[in-house]
């Protein structure tokens, strides 16, 4: 109730709220405090110190606990044990935390994956590659439940048996885009989807800055994918985990490609280059990488990929084995029935996962894969 009030009173923000948390010790010693005790706290303005015991920020408290109650929802305070110990660290974790599903221990162990809205096949098939191999080596991926890279990361990690935590930009009874409304409950259902913002807040422009801090501060580290924007709401998001001490990790592609600007550009500052999920093991969870390996490539040992969806088991099963021989890729087409885009999409996404291989003269086989 008094984190609720708190958040509400006018010329406070995260970073003064903890300050004031800091000084005082406790939420009740910040009400407890005079005018002229709170006003001694570096920021604080005398408009700040009359505002804090506004009654209409105590109606709002209750109505707010009683939606949430409704709605089956928990609010996380800053000084509640249960708060993300990754996000209490940086300087200006949100006082507030609305929480749908859980949080655990293990969720430490994070990593966020960002990246455009708008990508290329090749980001596609990245993002579900990095997402599925965090997520199946017990590392929680973080991403905003976006359209493009934040959602197919997500769901990759949930597919391949993984947890994620979701951050709106949105209260969290607003579904931000609405066709990730599916995905919002596998989250909720399999990690966490959290806000720092009131029930009923709308997806306004301003709100996602805020949330993006919220990704990066959750995360050991960031992934970004692909972003062709230099203004992009990724590129905010790595800002933001440079200046919060996070490792940022950044996806390679085709030089002089627009696509690739951004990434590449990372990288030539120092970004680690990462081209799959056991580059970031590598690098943060060392102690998990024999048991990231051991668990081998996303597909089994016969070459069967894990899951296979309709069109992806009609295409694999038309590839021949190494001892078989090959195919070219317009026989390939042919045969399948696909679409020539959807077939080479398809093909990129198996190339990149080690289970065929792309041969001269625009054929095709499936890869042995080592025993």
């Amino acid at each position: 109730m008094l984190w609720l009030r708190l958040a509400r009173t006018r010329g406070v923000g995260p970073v003064l709220i903890r300050r004031l948390f800091e000084h005082f010790g406790s939420v009740e010693g910040i009400f407890g405090a005079s005018a002229k005790g709170f006003c001694a706290v570096e920021g604080i303005r005398q408009v700040t110190a009359r505002d804090i015991n506004n009654p209409e920020h105590l109606e709002f408290a209750q109505a707010e606990l009683s939606r949430c109650d409704q709605e089956g929802f928990e609010l996380i305070t800053l000084d509640s044990p249960a708060y993300p110990k990754n996000l209490a660290a940086v300087p200006d974790p949100p006082p507030v935390l609305y929480l749908k599903g859980r949080l655990l221990k293990e969720d430490e162990r994070s990593i966020a994956v960002v990246g455009s809205r708008n990508h290329n096949e090749y980001a596609e098939v990245m993002a579900k590659r990095i997402g599925a191999g965090l997520g199946r080596s017990g590392i929680t991926v973080v991403s905003g439940l976006a359209r493009g890279i934040d959602c197919l990361s997500q769901q990759a990690a949930l597919d391949a048996g993984g947890r994620s935590i979701a951050v709106l930009g949105t209260g969290l009874d607003v579904i931000y885009p609405s066709e990730n409304k599916k995905l919002y409950y596998q989250v909720a259902e399999n990690g966490a989807v959290l806000s720092e913002f009131p029930l009923g807040t709308h997806p306004n422009r301003e709100n996602f800055p805020h949330r993006n801090r919220i990704i990066s501060g959750l995360s050991m580290g960031v992934v970004l994918v692909q972003a062709n924007n230099p203004k992009s709401g990724a590129l905010i998001t790595v800002k933001l985990a440079l200046d919060q001490g996070r490792t940022v990790y950044a996806v390679p592609g085709n030089a002089g490609s627009v696509w690739a600007r951004e990434t590449n550009r990372l990288i030539k500052k120092g970004a680690v280059l990462t081209e799959d999920a056991e580059d970031v093991i590598a690098d943060l969870f060392p102690q998990l990488l024999d048991q990231a390996k051991s668990l081998g490539p996303l597909f089994s040992k016969s070459g069967r990929p894990a899951k296979f969806e309709a069109e992806e088991e009609k295409l694999y099963s038309l590839i021949p084995e190494p001892e078989e021989g090959s195919i070219e890729l317009d026989q390939l087409i042919r045969k399948s029935g696909l679409e020539a885009s959807k077939a080479q999409s398809l093909l990129v996404e198996l190339e990149l996962y080690g289970v065929i291989e792309r041969l001269a003269g625009g054929k095709w086989r499936k890869k042995k894969l080592e025993q």
